[in-house]
């Protein structure tokens, strides 16, 4: 006798609601993930009471109940394995169930997952409209839902998830093997293509991936995890003995040793020889016995891939190689870098010993000349002079006699830092020899080097040197010559010399220049 599920939808239910299922708390295979999403307790409840006894294909209903869009919503985030949902219309607002359709389709990607619309007021949501506009799978009024209905609705709504996942994962086993058997050039890992093959395999058995691969190196060594799926996905690399199941590592052996698949009643093994004498087992995990056809199936597979498993092998062999001469490649890199990397520091000590004076960290008289004869030839081009200051401590070798030569070093070495801190950027400071300077100031006249000169003298004199606890006094006497058409830069030297010397001779601690041929 046919009878009817639902009745016209009345008032809002006044007794409380069960709670909704945790899908935390159940296990992915307990059955086929089934979602009832309805406002109504009573709907949930005489749903549950009508699918209680429902199986298929050997897996039994897991039905999860949600209260509201948003609830659903929620727990559809957190599990990706839904199978159907039966789903309200008309709940928080008068289209909710039309909203999280389209949140399901496009937001959360869910396209294997059949929708069954169910409304109490087919009026609200017109089924040409709603079937033509929103991507669901049935719409059924609550008031024509009888319980065969519902069944023959849900069975066909399961089917047809179980072909589209079955689709899917042949797809995605697929797409691995070729990737890995067509395109070894593009680095394919034997645990990629393992990988793929033991998803084919399971796809072929219309079961959820659960399995291992298993290589025996022709060398002997035992044999190894390569790859695995669900429980034993992390097991890839570890041994055999890995397996905590006999009856699973038993199959894996017996397949090794007798070089055949082995059947059981809740797995298959499948054994693969490559050319280079290695050998591979694929074993999965089945619900039921295999038929005869699915055999004939899983040995043709079996016989398409094992040529290529032997590609990928060689191909890690080479991968391997490669990697060792590029390892040693990086080496050989490495060392001359480092080598290089001396060299060229070694040369920068060499270049700053050829032009740095030790004591004082300016230039040294050698690098003095080479940036004079760069003045030099810039003068000759442009027509600018440059000038050239030439100062000397005052008694210096009464210092080094009263407080020693270590005092004698400290004042060389505050007399470069005074004298340069009163420079431009662009000025060369420079130790002549002994307790000699010179200072090159480009494009510059005569007045401005007095100028500069005597900046310096008054900067020697203010202020004495801390040695110590110990002030030493100390001058320089300054004598300044600048270029003059046809001169060299020995000749530019030797003018200011001269007028160094004249200062000194004019009682020290002052500044004298010659800054035409002869004249002062």
């Amino acid at each position: 006798m046919t009878q009817f599920l639902f009745a016209s939808k009345q008032s809002p239910a006044t007794e409380q609601q069960p709670a909704a299922t945790d899908p935390a708390r159940l296990p992915l295979d307990e059955g086929w993930p089934v979602l009832i999403v309805d406002d109504d307790a009573e709907v949930h409840a005489v749903t549950r009471l009508a699918l209680r006894k429902v199986t298929y294909k050997d897996r039994r209903l897991q039905l999860l109940s949600a209260y509201s869009a948003a609830e659903a919503e929620a727990l559809l985030r957190q599990r990706q394995d839904i199978a159907v949902i039966l789903l309200d219309v008309v709940m928080e607002t008068e289209d909710a169930g039309l909203r999280l359709t389209k949140k399901i389709r496009e937001d959360l990607g869910l396209r294997a997952t059949r929708i069954i619309l169910r409304t109490g007021q087919p009026g609200q949501a017109p089924e040409e409209r709603v079937i033509v506009e929103y991507d669901i799978n049935d719409y059924k009024a609550k008031t024509e839902l009888t319980t065969q209905k519902l069944f023959t609705t849900l069975i066909a709504a399961l089917r047809s998830y179980r072909d589209i996942i079955t689709i899917e994962a042949n797809r995605a086993g697929l797409e691995k093997i070729i990737r890995a058997s067509d395109q070894l050039m593009e680095m394919v890992s034997m645990a990629e293509f393992a990988e793929g093959a033991l998803l084919q395999v399971c796809s072929l058995l219309e079961q959820k991936p659960e399995g291992v691969i298993c290589l025996q190196k022709a060398d002997g060594a035992p044999p190894t995890i390569i790859a695995g799926a669900g429980r034993f996905a992390a097991l890839a690399r570890a041994s055999l003995d890995a397996l905590e199941d006999p009856q699973i590592r038993e199959a894996i052996h017996t397949a090794f040793e007798r070089r055949e698949n082995v059947y059981l009643d809740n797995a298959t093994t499948l054994y693969l020889r490559a050319e280079d004498g290695n050998e591979v087992a694929a074993l999965a995990l089945q619900r039921s016995p295999l038929r005869k056809d699915d055999r004939r199936l899983l040995e043709l597979f079996a016989t398409k891939i094992s040529a290529s498993f032997t590609n990928v092998l060689l191909y890690e062999k080479l991968l391997a190689a490669n990697e060792q001469l590029t390892l040693a490649n990086e080496d050989l890199e490495r060392r001359v870098a480092e080598r290089t990397a001396e060299l060229q520091q070694a040369n920068e000590q060499l270049r700053e010993m050829a032009s740095t004076d030790c004591l004082t960290k300016i230039c040294n008289r050698r690098r003095l000349f080479e940036l004079g004869a760069q003045e030099l030839g810039r003068s000759q081009r442009s027509g600018v002079p440059f000038s050239l200051i030439l100062f000397d401590l005052d008694r210096f070798k009464s210092i080094n006699d009263s407080f020693g030569h270590d005092a004698g070093d400290e004042i060389l070495r505050q007399a470069a830092l005074r004298a340069a801190s009163c420079l431009r950027l662009y000025d060369t400071l420079a130790r002549h020899g002994g307790e000699e300077f010179a200072v090159l100031l480009p494009e510059t006249q005569c007045q401005d080097a007095c100028s500069v000169a005597e900046r310096i003298r008054s900067h020697f004199a203010c202020l004495p040197v801390l040695y110590g606890k110990t002030e030493i006094p100390f001058t320089a006497s300054f004598g300044i010559a600048t270029h003059q058409p046809g001169e060299s830069f020995d000749d530019v030297l030797k003018r200011a010399d001269a007028a160094l010397y004249k200062a000194k001779e004019q009682g020290r601690n002052r500044v004298d220049s010659v800054c035409h041929g002869s004249g002062a």
